[in-house]
């Protein structure tokens, strides 16, 4: 009796541990070899990695741990007998400037290794701008660079001085506007309302209001906002977000419900993950799959509730950026007569 409950336990474990390793290689770009990468990850010979993926070796609390930090796997759908608990990761952002440069590039490489797959797409709630747009030239990247840093983040060495151009670092205003750039290599689906152009003008006039940029800068920053979403009107016109783009790449739709949040949702290859924004600019992540099945549950409601406005759909196209344009004009007019 010994002897066979030692061989259910052998199984079971083999069967946690392949499980974990069947997740691991969901999430490797294509083309990257599996024991390669767990040797390199968990600084092991290749012949003991091909070991742990027969099940040979145990993997040990440690060696998980790695490669589920390194990957963002979702350790708790492998080892979790409950479905109502979700492991989530992000980065800490509060009081840091260091954590902050750690967060864009978080940003830039979670883009890059979707970019690796032939099968991928971004499907995204915007409440408001989707984040990279804020990085669409490099005056707007700095004042957004800047504003999360002093009025949300409280980074001590932005609160006593007022906004000027060349402030942020420019490696941190590089590393913003490249994620922007790579952002538009990954066909993408949006889902944006009346009300996701505001925050990022409310936020320009309130440090005018407050006096912490000039009159001057409000202007020029409103015109380039301007600029963002004359590029997302002739990307929603095209379907594409590149002209060279073989195929459609870019899909927009228009929803009269109220979002109440950023929400990201990203196929690459097999894997899926979900990006839940908070803290303003944060997000949670997690590739659960139970998760993901109502995130893309969720969205895929919203997309049937929404106006299609990109494409053919030049009729509701016109009417949605019409009064986008009105709105931005009306903030333009009145920073004038400030």
């Amino acid at each position: 009796m010994a002897a066979k409950k030692t061989l259910k336990s052998v199984k079971s474990d083999n069967n946690i541990q392949s499980q974990f390793i069947s997740h691991f290689k969901q999430v490797l770009p294509p083309g990257m070899g599996l024991a390669e990468e767990m040797a390199d990850v968990l600084k092991v010979s290749t012949d003991s990695a091909y070991r742990r993926i027969r099940g040979e070796t145990e993997l040990t609390i440690d060696e998980i741990f790695k490669i589920a930090k390194k990957y963002e796997i979702s350790v708790d759908e492998v080892f979790s007998t409950r479905g109502d608990k979700v492991t989530f990761s992000y980065t800490k952002l509060t009081d840091s400037a260091e954590n902050f440069e750690g967060y864009l590039v978080r940003l830039i490489s979670h883009l890059k290794t979707i970019n690796k797959f032939e099968n991928k797409r971004i499907y995204y709630v915007a409440e408001e701008i989707p984040i990279f747009y804020s990085f669409y030239t490099k005056k707007l990247t700095d004042f957004k660079l800047f504003y999360w840093q002093r009025s949300v983040l409280n980074i001590p060495d932005y609160q006593q001085i007022k906004f000027e151009y060349g402030i942020v670092p420019e490696h941190l205003v590089n590393l913003a506007h490249n994620s922007y750039q790579e952002y538009l290599t990954v066909p993408s689906t949006e889902v944006w309302t009346d009300e996701t152009v505001y925050t990022g003008l409310r936020q320009i006039r309130f440090y005018l209001d407050s006096g912490i940029l000039t009159k001057e800068i409000a202007l020029e920053l409103f015109a380039e906002y301007r600029k963002m979403i004359e590029m997302v009107h002739r990307n929603a016109e095209s379907g594409r977000k590149n002209i060279s783009d073989k195929e459609e790449t870019y899909s927009l739709y228009n929803s009269e419900v109220v979002l109440g949040t950023n929400c990201i949702y990203i196929i690459m290859g097999d894997a899926r993950f979900s990006y839940i924004s908070f803290n303003t600019i944060n997000s949670l992540t997690t590739n659960n799959p139970e998760f993901c099945d109502e995130t893309e549950h969720w969205m895929r409601n919203l997309e049937k509730k929404s106006t299609l406005i990109s494409g053919v759909s030049e009729k509701q196209r016109y009417q949605f950026f019409s009064q986008m344009f009105k709105r931005i004009d009306s903030f333009i007019e009145k920073a004038q007569n400030y």
